[in-house]
């Protein structure tokens, strides 16, 4: 149920051709992931190294595929108990989001070989949806934020669409089950309950 109003989005919004326009165009930025790091590739080995996991469990793996592709990438993140990796880009301002908040969102969902399965940037539409409606990873992370922020989420599966995957039809994946995705994230504004 909680992935089911970000799937309806999603789907409603490429159902009815929200694709940009020439009146309606949003810039499609490139990655918030390649926001230049200050911390010297010594220091960022031994932080993420920090990261690894001896479970040979399936997130235990992944934890360390996440680990070292940041590692090959040079690029520094933090990460939570839960094994959500992320990056604070931009701040924003006021008070963090809650669980419950309405936002409006707009973000760009790709795999960490670069290859993007979705963006509201290129459909030219953000999204607005409770937090706590969404991805496991999405509701955790987005607390970390406040309204105006950018971010970089590294979602392990068990914290995005899991074995399940997200299904665009039988035998037909958006994101295959057991995947690894990242989100750059644009919290554009936290809006009033519409059922308030």
């Amino acid at each position: 149920m909680r992935n089911a109003i970000f799937i309806a989005c999603l789907f409603l919004l490429q159902a009815c051709g929200q694709a940009p326009s020439a009146e309606r165009t949003e810039e499609v930025p490139s990655s918030l992931f390649a926001v230049k790091d200050t911390i010297s590739e010594e220091d960022l080995i031994a932080k993420l190294s920090a990261a690894m996991s001896s479970d040979t469990s399936l997130m235990g793996k992944e934890r360390n595929v996440i680990v070292n592709y940041l590692i090959d990438q040079k690029k520094d993140m933090d990460v939570t108990n839960s094994g959500l990796f992320y990056r604070i880009v931009s701040p924003g301002e006021g008070a963090p989001l809650q669980w419950a908040d309405y936002i409006k969102v707009h973000y760009r969902g790709y795999f960490l070989d670069g290859k993007e399965f979705d963006s509201s940037y290129k459909r030219g539409e953000p999204i607005s949806f409770y937090i706590g409606n969404m991805v496991d990873g999405w509701n955790e992370g987005l607390q970390l934020l406040s309204p105006g922020a950018k971010a970089t989420f590294v979602v392990p599966s068990h914290l995005g669409y899991a074995e399940s995957g997200f299904t665009t039809g039988p035998d037909q994946y958006l994101v295959p089950p057991h995947t690894i995705i990242a989100f750059d994230v644009e919290v554009l504004e936290k809006l009033p309950d519409p059922n308030q």
